[in-house]
């Protein structure tokens, strides 16, 4: 009685063994699938939507024309006026070298050595000349990296809408290439100019005038070159775009001032590099309107252009899917 009671059979333990696993198991598998599908509902509703955040951020940041847009408020700066205080000191500090060394009247007026009274005017006019130095090193660094940005932006922009145009369409792609070949005009004319160099010459005593009036003469007319070819290439790309071309009221004017770079440079050398210091005045305020316009034309596109990427992306991801 007790080992019927006690002793169980091969099977029968067998089978409750197997009851027990089978039993252990499925709640466990049940569980594990409660979890997965919570797991993909979760990130369907929140991670998918940062994952698209963050594409969206990285997109933005990735995207050479918002770059380049954004650069126009570190390259298209201003001049402090100032500055051209010093330019006048020094004219007059080294006027009184001049006249010193031929008429010495303060050696006579206080009784001290010629040289002595040479060297203090001397040291004093070069001081004075180190601000104007960073004058000239700031108008052709400016107009160096005013180019750079710029014809990066239009070198972007153009790749952006020759990726996106149908080859069918004629008259879009005629527009790109228009605006392609007066970049390529764009680049072959706004070469670089040193500003360190240009900086450098213009401190040399009395020589250094005749530099800064050829500095300020290649500025003047690598700007007005330059806003034409710019202007033409954005009116290119309003055309491409569907865009009224000009429509904006201040845009068939030129706003850099034309000025005639070759009498000012003849002015100031007859004048002794007096009328240099008026030429470095405006110089430091003529591209503000070209900044200006460009700005608000930029603007204009910008979000057109962005567009069109975003599109292209959607566009790929959507044939992925």
């Amino acid at each position: 009685m007790d080992d019927r009671r006690h002793n169980h059979s091969p099977n029968l333990t067998s089978t409750r063994r197997s009851l027990d696993a089978t039993t252990l198991i499925a709640p466990t598998a049940l569980d594990l699938r409660l979890h997965a599908s919570t797991f993909v509902t979760l990130s369907r509703k929140y991670i998918a939507p940062l994952t698209v955040v963050n594409n969206d951020t990285l997109n933005q940041e990735a995207d050479e024309i918002i770059r380049y847009s954004e650069m126009r408020n570190v390259t298209d700066y201003s001049i402090d006026s100032s500055l051209i205080l010093t330019a006048l000191a020094s004219w007059i500090l080294w006027a009184l070298y001049v006249i010193e060394s031929r008429y010495r009247p303060i050696s006579h007026a206080s009784g001290i050595p010629l040289a002595t009274s040479l060297s203090a005017i001397s040291l004093a006019a070069f001081v004075a000349t180190v601000p104007v130095s960073y004058l000239v090193y700031s108008i052709v660094n400016r107009r160096n990296v005013h180019f750079e940005r710029s014809e990066g932006l239009l070198r972007a922009s153009i790749g952006r809408l020759k990726n996106s145009t149908n080859p069918a369409d004629t008259a879009r792609m005629f527009a790109v290439n228009t605006a392609e070949r007066d970049l390529l005009a764009i680049a072959v004319e706004d070469k670089e100019r040193s500003a360190y160099v240009w900086s450098l010459l213009s401190l040399v005593p009395f020589i250094g005038g005749l530099f800064l009036a050829y500095a300020l003469f290649r500025v003047n007319s690598d700007f007005q070159k330059h806003e034409q070819r710019e202007f033409a290439t954005i009116e290119d790309l309003q055309r491409a775009l569907g865009l009224p071309v000009g429509h904006v009221s201040v845009q068939p004017q030129r706003w850099y001032p034309s000025r005639n770079s070759l009498a000012y440079f003849v002015v100031s050398i007859f004048t002794a590099g007096w009328f240099s210091i008026y030429w470095l005045y405006v110089a430091m305020h003529d591209p503000r309107a070209h900044f200006e316009i460009q700005s608000h034309l930029e603007n204009e596109l910008q979000p057109l252009l962005t567009g069109l990427r975003q599109f292209s992306s959607a566009s790929i991801i959507g044939g992925g899917i």
